[in-house]
């Protein structure tokens, strides 16, 4: 820890940009860039563009971030970097060879970055619905290099034939999704959930190809899944390398849960249910029957925002006034975002600067 702390705040140092506030957004925020991943393209180009634009701060972020895995997992982390297709589902293999090609760094860098991003999100999730029957989805992320990551936060709308299929918040060089949107079907966003040695669980479900890794499981619903219950049944019953929180919120009244994630199948699927009084779930890092620990407790002040907020005064801004709430709000936070899948251009995301 010490070690990753040191190389932490000697980077934020050399990387840290100074930002200005986006005009028209609230202060100490700033909007990401967005671009359109083009999925007519092969897999190995759809992301040159990000790569190009960010292509030194991706490199020095990789090499911090992989700095931090311990020794012993590289020989594992090599293998499947050298044969990625074999590891690897498409289209993820490509679209990370593509981004080592463009940084002209090695495919093994990219895959570890990628690791470490699907295990260590320290998040706070709420699904709302509001009192016209409207669900909205609320999220901040937060991550250790927290400095580092807000230069390369960016918007990705997925097109094919100029049609926006489904849109992700991400960091560049990060090939998978921790935070998305299908219009008009659904949103989701996921949460680290702590079980056991978490980057050696990863590392070695990947090489069972049985298995998926939480962040290309996700964007497999959102290309793939038309409706919110196939999309929570593919992410509760798909085997997966690592536990995880999936947060989702449909296009229909009532459409919200928050899946309990064990590698193998969901160990509680748990649903909004508006007319028993049950209008938000709150999700941060722990299983939600339990106590969170005093240290991290981010439950408490985001129920008691979200209660004083009420199903009727429910927007984009008051959601966002909720995620700014202390805790939840904290020096880790690198991005709020707010959504709705029934009004997919509601869709808002701030770095919080």
């Amino acid at each position: 820890m010490a070690r990753e702390c040191w190389i932490y705040y000697c980077v934020v140092g050399l990387l840290f940009a100074s930002f200005t506030t986006t005009k028209g957004s609230p202060a100490g925020t700033k909007i990401p860039k967005k671009y359109a991943v083009n999925l007519d393209v092969a897999p190995e180009k759809r992301w040159q563009q990000v790569a190009i634009e960010h292509k030194e701060l991706i490199k020095d972020v990789h090499s911090v971030i992989t700095s931090v895995i311990p020794e012993d997992l590289l020989p594992y982390v090599e293998l499947i970097a050298t044969d990625l297709d074999y590891y690897i589902a498409k289209p993820y293999a490509g679209e990370m060879r593509g981004f080592a090609a463009a940084l002209n760094i090695s495919v093994g860098d990219v895959v570890m970055a990628n690791l470490i991003y699907d295990v260590s999100a320290f998040c706070t999730s709420i699904i709302s619905q509001d009192a016209n029957g409207q669900i909205w989805h609320s999220r901040n992320l937060d991550y250790s290099f927290t400095d580092i990551l807000k230069n390369i936060t960016i918007a990705v709308d997925f097109q094919s034939k100029g049609v926006t299929e489904y849109s992700i918040i991400t960091y560049a060089g990060y090939v998978g999704a921790l935070t998305g949107q299908r219009p008009n079907v659904f949103t989701v966003t996921v949460d680290e959930r702590d079980q056991g040695s978490i980057i050696w669980n990863l590392v070695i479900g990947i090489l069972d190809k049985q298995v998926s890794p939480v962040s290309f499981l996700v964007r497999d619903a959102l290309a793939y899944d038309r409706n919110f219950s196939a999309a929570v049944d593919r992410l509760s019953y798909t085997a997966t390398a690592a536990d995880a929180y999936f947060i989702m919120g449909g296009a229909k009244e009532g459409e919200g849960a928050i899946i309990t994630k064990g590698r193998l199948a969901p160990d509680d699927v748990w649903k909004l249910d508006p007319a028993s009084g049950r209008w938000f779930l709150v999700e941060t890092n722990y299983d939600h029957w339990t106590t969170p620990p005093p240290s991290d407790n981010r439950r408490e002040p985001a129920i008691k925002a979200i209660s004083a907020l009420g199903q009727k005064n429910i927007s984009v801004m008051n959601l966002f006034d909720v995620m700014s709430t202390p805790k939840v709000l904290n020096p880790h936070t690198t991005y709020t975002v707010v959504m709705s899948a029934a009004k997919p251009s509601l869709m808002q995301t701030w770095i919080r600067i």
